[in-house]
């Protein structure tokens, strides 16, 4: 982003526009913004189905279950989400390569792949014990609304649910706010990106997963000053899970080979993050301005992904 703080022509006390802010503003503007504009989008959408089912005489359940309504409860947030970035870069001038989408040493784009694949395996084992917690004390899961993946429709699933949300998501965490996080230290960056990432899905079941992704993530985008090896690691988490839908070949695997899996991609994601965080130092910043100016204008943001976090947590044990 091209610095719009710094005095010129002696008039560096002209109050500031809205949009002519410190980066670590902004980011947290970003994310408000992208937040609110998830709730409006919702509400116009549930507004339209329902006016549809009225005029069509169609039952709300049946037109929730139809292919079409499934895609585009996926693609309309995709499309906010490249909004979001295509009028950040207009107003900031900025150019993809100013938040990451540049070039990055081989070894993060290798390194890419034992995490995902420790992510995708050990990590689900640990929220699976969480969710587990969950249903003990009454929470039931909700049902999972993807796009059918038989058929063809499996190459329009993949693009929808893997790779769109893979690169826009990344973009937008990883690209844009972790912009004005990183002069906060890359520790409290990691933990900021994780909380983020976490309440921004809203899903309580995959609150403990989603919050290390969201640190591991962001971790490996500071290392490799890249977005390239993130959206790897999101679209490989992404795709796996789609492709077991598809096929089921995880549940052909038998107990002993599962328990050598679980192992195998353990292994895989703490040597990745020892090197990571011990060996790679890369891009380190030490703790030196502060988080304030980015949580107050994401807090508005935050709360409402929080609330509605709370709202469907209640729902899941039958409220």
């Amino acid at each position: 982003m091209n610095d719009q703080n710094s005095p010129q022509n002696g008039f560096s006390n002209q109050k500031r526009s809205i949009f002519d802010q410190p980066r670590k503003v902004v980011s947290g503007m970003v994310f408000s913004g992208v937040v609110i504009g998830m709730l409006f989008v919702s509400l116009l959408f549930s507004v339209t189905i329902a006016v549809i089912s009225a005029v069509l005489q169609i039952p709300l359940d049946e037109l929730q279950e139809t292919t079409a309504y499934k895609y585009c409860s996926y693609l309309l947030f995709q499309i906010l989400y490249l909004a979001v970035v295509l009028v950040f870069l207009k107003i900031y001038k900025d150019k993809p390569s100013d938040i990451g989408w540049r070039k990055t040493k081989p070894q993060y784009l290798l390194l890419s792949i034992p995490i995902a694949f420790g992510l995708l395996f050990s990590l689900n084992w640990v929220n699976t014990l969480f969710v587990r917690l969950l249903e003990l004390m009454g929470y039931t899961m909700p049902s999972a609304s993807v796009p059918s993946v038989a058929g063809g429709g499996f190459v329009g699933v993949l693009i929808v649910v893997a790779l769109l949300p893979a690169i826009l998501e990344e973009t937008l965490f990883r690209g844009i706010i972790l912009q004005g996080l990183k002069e906060v230290g890359t520790v409290a960056a990691c933990l900021l990106g994780g909380l983020l990432f976490s309440v921004f899905h809203q899903n309580p079941a995959q609150t403990v997963y989603q919050f290390i992704c969201g640190c591991v993530f962001t971790l490996l985008a500071i290392r490799a000053d890249s977005l390239l090896p993130t959206v790897i690691v999101h679209l490989l988490n992404n795709a796996v899970i789609l492709f077991d839908m598809k096929f089921g070949f995880l549940a052909n695997v038998s107990q002993g080979g599962q328990i050598a899996l679980y192992v195998i991609s353990a292994v895989c994601l703490v040597s990745s993050l020892v090197y990571l965080i011990f060996i790679d130092k890369r891009n380190y910043v030490k703790k030196s301005e502060s988080v304030k100016p980015f949580l107050l204008p994401s807090l508005a943001g935050l709360l409402l992904c929080i609330l509605t976090w709370a709202l469907n947590l209640f729902a899941g044990f039958g409220g």
